[in-house]
Order: structure tokens, then sequence, then C-alpha cells
């Protein structure tokens, strides 16, 4: 009695793991709130209450509110197929992994099965960080509830006083998350593009005479008590202020087990190796962000 392990597609990797992957190589997209199971539109609730005091305790004052909004959020699907053909590895590779057998399925190199599974999920999360980015920043846009700070050009002496401007321009709610005058689950943080963070690494640098820990240690320092978080697919002279459970990464189903899957065609003497999920991205209370732009 025995086991086989050369029928299992991915190894030591399994396919169940792929959009998880895909968000954590893209660190950003895991610090959002998470809705899955929807496969067109949802409409998310949006949840606000207002307390109204009395003082006299023989009557009752129903002055109190609280409401339920509805915003609806959207997915688009996303797909992509690879041939993993054997004749061409045949005759490029030409691995000693690649075993005996013109028609059997393990003549294909296993390694690099395993490395397509990392390396798509890599580029899929590039391409959900472009995709984040882009529907946030159109939403925003159009949103007449964010607050909207006028933007200039960002550069290592700008943007220090830029960063104070939006600061400035936060809300009541925004600035109690900050000071602990709320619940600070909602704690607001920066979230920056890859070329304003150069900037404010070079700029928070410039405040010390001698090295500061952020820049020895490669950490971003925290800038008004909050976060400076990187987003990389920011356009380079936007930045926006938010907690980052304010953000709605929107999906199917986050562990789809058929995310990436392969098969292998005889009649090809190939892998078929392909991909598919769906993703958007939105916000729930656009009064709770600032962007400049």
């Amino acid at each position: 009695m025995g086991i086989s392990v050369a029928s299992i597609p991915w190894h030591n990797l399994q396919p169940n793991l792929f959009i998880d992957t895909m968000v954590k190589s893209a660190g950003v997209l895991n610090r959002f709130r998470l809705i899955d199971g929807v496969k067109s539109k949802v409409n998310v609730p949006v949840f606000d209450a207002s307390l109204s005091f009395g003082n006299d305790l023989c009557v009752f004052d129903g002055a109190s509110a609280a409401s339920i909004a509805d915003k609806e959020m959207t997915v688009e699907t996303y797909k992509w197929s690879f041939l993993n053909c054997k004749d061409v590895l045949e005759a490029t590779y030409r691995s000693v992994l690649l075993k005996k057998g013109q028609h059997n399925p393990e003549t294909m190199d296993g390694e690099f099965k395993d490395w397509v599974f990392s390396y798509f999920a890599k580029l899929s999360a590039q391409e959900s960080l472009s995709l984040a980015a882009s529907e946030l920043a159109t939403e925003m846009a159009a949103d007449a509830d964010v607050i909207d700070v006028t933007a200039v050009p960002l550069t290592p002496s700008n943007i220090l006083d830029k960063m104070e401007d939006a600061y400035q321009a936060m809300s009541e709610a925004m600035l109690s998350g900050v000071y602990g005058d709320a619940d600070r689950q909602y704690r607001p943080a920066f979230f920056l593009g890859t070329a304003a963070v150069q900037h404010y690494q070079i700029a928070m640098a410039n405040l010390y005479t001698t090295t500061p820990e952020g820049v020895a240690n490669g950490n971003i320092p925290t800038y008004y008590g909050m976060e400076v978080i990187h987003f990389p697919s920011l356009a380079a002279n936007t930045f926006f202020i938010s907690a980052p459970e304010n953000i709605v990464m929107i999906t199917d189903d986050y562990n789809d087990v058929r995310a990436i899957d392969m098969k292998y065609e005889s009649e090809l003497s190939s892998d078929k190796i392909w991909g598919q999920f769906k993703l958007g991205f939105s916000y729930l209370k656009g009064s709770e962000i600032v962007y400049y732009n």
C-alpha cells in the first residue's frame, strides 16, 4: 500500500491559494475590507446613526436616529490563459526534468508549472493594483461627498505642506478617529503612490540633522499620528486619506478553487493553464475621504 503524488498538478501549491497569493503579493489590497459572493453587482449597506439626549426620564422622546444606505458596487471578470507546449520545452529548454514519453503528461517540467502559478499570481496582483487605483480615483473624482484638495505637482520640498493641507481638510469624524475621540477601527491613513512615498521619505529625512530611523530601517514614518501606506499604482501627483476599512475590495469567491486551473491535452502534448476571477473596488463613505487631486 502506498501513495502516489505524481498526479498532483501543483505539487505543494494549491489552486485555492491563488487569489490569496495575489492579494498578499499586493500588500495594500490586504488592508481593504473584503466583500465576496458578488457575481455582477451588490448593494452594500452603509450604516449611520446619531444620538439625541434629554433629561426628563418620564418622557420617551424617540429623537435618536439610525439609517441604512445602500451603495451599489460592481465587479468585472478578468481571465488569462497559457499553453505550456511540450515540443517547445523539448526544443528550447531541454531539461532533464522533462520525463520520457511523448504522450505522458508527466513529460512536462513540474517546477516550471509551480513557478507559473506563483509568477502569474504576482502579475495578477500588479493588474489588480492598477485596477484598484483607477476605479477608486474615478469614483472619488465624481463623488461630491469626497473632500477635495486641489493638487499641484508633488516634490520633496512641498509634499509635507500638501499632506498638511489634506490633514487640515479632514472632517470631524476623521479627526476623531486619529485622536481617539471615537472608535479607532476607522483610524485614517495616508495612501501615497511610489513617487509620492519617495518625496515623503526624502522630506522626512531632511527634517533631521542625523539619519532618522525611517531612512535607516526602510520603514515609512507616520505623519500627524497617521500611518503612511504605499499604494504603488496611484498617479504621481495624487494621494488620499481614508481609513483602510473604508476601502472595499469585491470578488465573487476569495477562496475560489478554480481561480487557476490546468489540464493536459494529449492531442496537443500540452498543458493548458488558465485563470479567471472577479474584482472590483469602491468605498463606503465618501465624506470620510480627503482626495488630493
